[in-house]
């Protein structure tokens, strides 16, 4: 009697064991993720049954493969299973084998963990290469370890393996998808899945008739299954080796084999099941011309659209590293340590057409941006260094008052261009030819508007001013299209930063809102009270997570508009309320990571603040550590260190000459010159707190050189008669 109720116990603890496992995959159905690396949208829909597909039905997105220090074909793939940007810099560090008894024991030997049908023997030296050089805190295979945690099992079928002089050169950088945290996969094929053809790259191609086989095995079998089909790599490796014909020729059969296996695929599956096609890395062709998005479609159910994510807040961009949290979401499953979100699918009929418009704009202004960005910062820092030799031999200039009426025009560049910049992508212009044009039109039409409004040189620029922060405050609050789009802001195809302010923006906020709120106060056209419920207005849309998203600019702003309200309100300045202003601004982060968290907005300040929770202090280290070496690596490569030091050298020769100059300027200009001493501990804080520091500390900067240029030349040379 007692072994028959241990039998019914143990098999009734069976039966409870296994029903997490079937529950997923009744409720759910089964993942297949299939890989056409070095491809390109226009190339998928070429596939004849992928096309079809598409057009009734899928989920377009465009990916961006950044990894860590460096971008390539296996950090993509490594970011994709670790859910962070990962470091497999490496290639020789990845060596996925099937089992046999020989790499059994070696597996074991090195990595006390039982093997699996697939295992990367060289997989201690995959993950002591990501801590070592890593500056994310990544865990490789973290959705391998995930799925496999949670009784789900995963088979990798194919590979991108090159014949070069004779030598089998292995490429199974797919198993860093659908590893485990040790390297091991549950099943698959990776060996035994290609065939000799001497008509295509490397003499070698996929068995399309065994893949299909293959497929249908592992299916039956498997929760996720994951497809290198390798051709496509092949080609993009080879194309250097072939002509025009020869390439257009191979790449026609191996559409049209792919063709074959997708038909296989979509008539296989159920109607539960989700499909990704994706691109893990752009074709060679395109990453050279800047075209440095991936595809990935997702079929789900019977939706049409595009892909955005909380990571990106983007229609039709993502990330490499929300693979992997998507495929964990499919099955209801979360891993802490992987910062990717989920995809969010958008409903759009025309979803062809606005992902390519919208690649053609982000292409474009990626091609043109350091140009155009490099331009402005010459123009400014050449035109202070001119304005200022030319101030200092007044004396030796003929034509005096026509000569520095001009240079305050030319001067002036330096407030017009950032707004111009901003507001330029109202217009939607797609190419770099049309989007400069733009540019050029929106400045004339801002000069001439400000110049008939106003000819005073002050109130000019408090026009400048003032329709800047007015411009990025109503643009933050409607979802950020403009700062998205505009040519001095962040960049998909970079990756930095996707959605809210950008860098370069927090320095013109600071700035702009500081100069604009002294000058509407020097000619009283606003009380001290509305001048500060005016600051804590921009602080909230430019700052907090749920709109501008940037924890730069809530801690440098925060201790930037204190300070002006104090001075604006002559609180007289001891210790104790420095260390107040200090603490301001770290409680207004600490309230706006609790917005972050309780409405759920998934910005980088809850993204950090969770990291902090999983890894303690060392993901305050591991930030910090970032932010100092972009820092210097910008100080040595940026050209806007060159507006800092055109400016610091200015300030500095006017501490000397003329005499008394700044005491003048104060007792003149008393709003102003609080102005400028709030828009300098803004320069220093920012410089100090973000990751661009030097970038945002530069455009802050722009807001106290140009007004303290154009007071000085009228002082000096015009004598106040301008003002």
């Amino acid at each position: 009697m007692k072994r028959k109720i241990v039998s019914s116990l143990l098999a009734l603890m069976i039966v409870l064991i296994s029903i997490p496992r079937y529950s997923f995959a009744d409720q759910n159905g089964k993942v297949i993720f299939i890989n056409m690396n070095r491809t390109n949208l226009a190339s998928m829909l070429h596939i004849k049954s992928l096309d079809e597909e598409v057009q009734n039905r899928g989920y377009i997105g465009l990916m961006n493969i950044r990894g860590d220090k460096g971008t390539d074909d296996r950090r993509s793939y490594a970011s994709m299973g670790a859910g962070r940007r990962a470091n497999v810099s490496t290639e020789q560090n990845i060596n996925f084998q099937s089992v046999d008894d020989h790499s059994s024991k070696l597996f074991e030997t090195s990595t006390g963990q039982k093997s699996k049908s697939i295992n990367d023997l060289t997989i201690n030296k995959s993950i002591n290469e990501n801590i070592a050089n890593g500056q994310y805190g990544s865990t490789l295979g973290s959705l391998g370890q995930t799925l496999s945690e949670n009784g789900l099992k995963t088979a990798v079928l194919g590979n991108s393996d090159i014949v070069e002089n004779g030598e089998l050169i292995k490429n199974r950088n797919i198993g860093l998808v659908a590893m485990d945290q040790y390297g091991r996969i549950d099943s698959g094929n990776i060996d035994n899945i290609n065939i000799k053809d001497d008509t295509m790259p490397y003499g070698i191609r996929t068995d399309y008739n065994k893949l299909i086989k293959e497929t249908k095995k592992h299916y039956e079998k498997n929760d996720v299954l994951f497809v290198d089909l390798g051709d496509t790599y092949r080609l993009d490796n080879y194309r250097l080796n072939l002509n025009e014909e020869t390439y257009s020729n191979m790449k026609s059969k191996i559409g049209k084999n792919i063709d074959k296996y997708l038909k296989e695929v979509f008539d296989m599956i159920d109607e539960k099941d989700t499909v990704y096609i994706s691109s893990a890395f752009p074709s060679d062709l395109d990453y050279k011309n800047k075209r440095r998005l991936s595809p990935i479609i997702k079929f789900n159910g019977e939706g049409k659209g595009v892909l955005s994510s909380a990571t990106t807040r983007r229609e039709g961009v993502v990330a490499n590293l929300d693979v992997g949290a998507d495929i964990l979401n499919t099955f209801g499953l979360k891993n802490e340590a992987m910062v990717g979100k989920e995809y969010n699918l958008i409903s759009k009929n025309d979803n062809i057409k606005f992902v390519s418009d919208e690649y053609e704009k982000i292409v474009s202004v990626s091609k043109i941006r350091p140009n155009v960005v490099n331009t402005f910062v010459s123009v400014v820092s050449a035109s202070w260094v001119i304005a200022m030799v030319i101030l200092l031999f007044k004396d030796r200039v003929h034509h005096k008052e026509k000569v520095f009426k001009i240079l305050k025009e030319f001067i002036k560049l330096g407030f017009i261009l950032p707004i111009s910049f901003f507001i330029a992508p109202i217009f939607n212009f797609k190419t770099p030819e049309t989007i400069v044009i733009g540019i050029v039109l929106t400045t004339l039409i801002l000069y001439i508007i400000g110049r008939k409004l106003f000819k005073n040189d002050l109130k000019h620029m408090g026009y400048f001013a003032v329709i800047s922060v007015l411009a990025i405050v109503i643009d933050s609050i409607l979802g950020s299209y403009l700062m998205k789009n505009s040519i001095m802001s962040y960049d998909a195809i970079i990756g930095a930063r996707y959605y809210g302010m950008g860098n370069e923006y927090q320095g013109i906020v600071i700035g702009s809102s500081i100069f604009g709120i002294a000058v509407l106060l020097h000619y009283n056209k606003i009380s001290k009270w509305l001048a500060a419920i005016s600051c804590f207005v921009i602080l909230i849309t430019t700052a907090s997570p749920i709109m501008g998203a940037n924890v730069g600019a809530a801690i440098s702003e925060c201790m930037a508009f204190l300070l002006l309200v104090l001075l604006v309100f002559d609180v007289k300045l001891d210790f104790k309320k420095i260390i107040l202003i200090g603490l301001a601004g770290v409680a207004i982060v600490f309230a706006f990571a609790a917005i972050d968290i309780i409405s759920g907005s998934e910005s980088h300040l809850s993204g950090f603040v969770n990291q902090i929770l999983l890894d303690g202090p060392n993901a305050i280290i591991q930030t910090f550590s970032r932010k100092i070496q972009m820092n210097i690596k910008l100080a040595q490569s940026s050209a806007w260190v060159n507006i800092l030091l055109a400016g610091i050298a200015i300030i500095a020769i006017f501490i000397f000459k003329p005499s008394k100059h700044f005491r003048n300027i104060a007792k003149k200009y008393p709003f102003i010159f609080k102005g400028f001493i709030a828009c300098i501990v803004g320069c220093f804080i920012t410089l100090l707190v973000n990751d661009s520091g030097i970038v945002a500390a530069a455009t802050t900067s722009i807001y106290i050189l140009i007004p303290l240029l154009i007071i000085s030349i009228n002082m000096i040379i015009f004598n106040e008669k301008q003002e």
